[in-house]
C-alpha cells in the first residue's frame, strides 16, 4: 500500500460525501499525511480540514523527517517497540497483543495518557499489527496553494506539543505558524493521542468546524 492508495480511497469518500454538502475531513494521528494528500488533489471539494494530533507536513517532506526533529525527540511513540520484519513486505510492524508490561506502559502513555489500563487494551485490540512502511517516507506536504487555502482547525482536545505520541499538527512542532497558508495554531495541555476520553469534547470540536461552513 502507498500514500496514493489512501489518497485515492478518501478521495472517492469526499467525492461521494461532497453530494450531500459541504466537507469537513478529519485527519488524525498518520491521517494527516493523507488528508494533505487529498486537499492537494480536490481543494474545491473540501470545506474544511481539522487535524486532531495529526503528522502534517508542510516544510518537511515526510512524517519520518517530523519525527527526527529535536521537538519530536520526546516522542512515546519511539519506546513502543516494533516486531523486527524483513524489508521485502514493506511494512512496520508491532505486535499490539504482547504481554510486555514495559510495552503496555509505553503504549499507554504515547496513546492513551488517562485512560484506564482496560480502556487501553481494549483499544489496542482493535489496532492492525501492520502499517505500510511507505507512508511515513513519501512526500506528504501539504501545498499552499491548495492545503493552505483552506480554513484549517487544530482540535484544543488534543494536538501539538500536549501530545505524547509528539504529533505536531501541521509542520510545527514547536507551536509556531510554519508556512503562510496555515492557521495559527493554539498550544493544549498534554492531552492523549486517541482523542479524549469522552468523545463528546471532540465532538463539540468538530461541530464548531461544521459550523464555519454554513
Amino acid at each position: 500500500m502507498t500514500l496514493k492508495d489512501y489518497a485515492d480511497h478518501v478521495e472517492a469518500v469526499v467525492r461521494r460525501a461532497r453530494c450531500n454538502g459541504p466537507v469537513v475531513l478529519v485527519g488524525q494521528s498518520l491521517g494527516g499525511a493523507t488528508v494533505n494528500a487529498v486537499a492537494n488533489r480536490i481543494p474545491e471539494l473540501i470545506d474544511h480540514l481539522v487535524c486532531a494530533s495529526a503528522f502534517c507536513p508542510a516544510q518537511r517532506k515526510t512524517v519520518l523527517e517530523l519525527m527526527t526533529t529535536p521537538e519530536a525527540a520526546t516522542s512515546m511513540l519511539f519506546r513502543m517497540t516494533s516486531v523486527p520484519t524483513p524489508p521485502e513486505p514493506g511494512l512496520n510492524r508491532v505486535n499490539w497483543r504482547s504481554n510486555d508490561p514495559a510495552f503496555f506502559a509505553a503504549c499507554k502513555e504515547a496513546l492513551g495518557l488517562d485512560y484506564t489500563d482496560a480502556e487501553v487494551r481494549a483499544l489496542m485490540n482493535t489496532l492492525e499489527p501492520d502499517e505500510a512502511a511507505s507512508i511515513s517516507v513519501s512526500d506528504a506536504r501539504g501545498l499552499p496553494e491548495s492545503w493552505g487555502a483552506h480554513p484549517a482547525h487544530l482540535p484544543e482536545v488534543h494536538r501539538g506539543p500536549g501530545d505524547p505520541a509528539g504529533a505536531p499538527g501541521p509542520d510545527d512542532p514547536g507551536g509556531r505558524r510554519a508556512d503562510p497558508g496555515q492557521p495559527v495554531p493554539r498550544t493544549p495541555p498534554r492531552r492523549p493521542h486517541i482523542g479524549p476520553r469522552d468523545p463528546a469534547v471532540l465532538a463539540g470540536e468538530l461541530e464548531l468546524a461544521a459550523r464555519l461552513c454554513r
